[in-house]
């Protein structure tokens, strides 16, 4: 008897406390739920790339210059130091890796940046005023009239275009109007301070966000 008019004294107390506890319960549910998805991305990334991915990664990056890639990655792939020797002069441009640990994101950057397939951009923003379209235009033979990227410059003074938020804003515009050609940005995840990116068509671009999302990634990831 003593226990059940306990039970029905405290149990408005119970309420108050389920209705309280109940947010912190669906935030810890969340929480755990994105340190269980950074684990499985940390496992993707840490997972070593076969030699037949990386050939196939290249079918999508550098489909003009295929054999050349397979040539280069399988060098490097079959042995370092032979590869560091073949490679010298080539190699002597990136003194900023460390060659005898080169990653394969990072042979396959030095790769598409010899063959000027590649442009970095600066978290800050552009060196140059549209120096993304002209490399655009001459190294990927790319032309459009760029119509929302025009909007988005004639908004933004010369000074708000070195700030950070505009570069994202950017890169982000030219990619709407590369939809339209049936093409997209793809970024090196690199782990720069920068942004390495060049541009392929919608279906190599879906290919290989999926299968290498741990490498590659789009403007939604900026």
């Amino acid at each position: 008897m003593i226990k059940r008019i306990f039970d029905i004294l405290t149990f408005p107390f119970y309420l108050i406390y389920l209705f309280l506890s109940f947010p912190f319960k669906i935030v810890k549910i969340i929480n755990n739920g994105k340190i269980e998805k950074r684990k499985r991305e940390g496992n993707i990334t840490k997972r070593k790339t076969s030699q037949d991915e990386l050939l196939e990664i290249g079918k999508y990056l550098f489909p003009d210059f295929y054999n050349e890639y397979a040539t280069f990655i399988n060098s490097y792939l079959k042995d370092e130091k032979t590869f560091i020797a073949e490679k010298e002069y080539l190699l002597s441009n990136y003194d900023n890796f460390e060659l005898d640990k080169l990653k394969p994101l990072e042979a396959i950057y030095i790769f598409g940046d010899s063959r000027q397939k590649l442009h970095l951009t600066d978290w800050r923003g552009e060196e140059n005023t549209e120096e993304i379209e002209s490399f655009l235009k001459e190294k990927l033979q790319i032309t459009t009239d760029w119509k929302n990227v025009n909007k988005l410059r004639e908004r933004a003074d010369k000074e708000k275009q070195r700030d950070e938020n505009f570069i994202i804003d950017l890169l982000k515009t030219i990619d709407k109007d590369l939809k339209l050609l049936n093409k997209r940005m793809v970024f090196f995840d690199l782990g720069w301070d920068a942004y390495v990116y060049t541009v392929i068509d919608h279906t190599s671009y879906r290919l290989i966000t999926n299968r290498f999302g741990a490498l590659f990634h789009g403007t939604e990831k900026l």
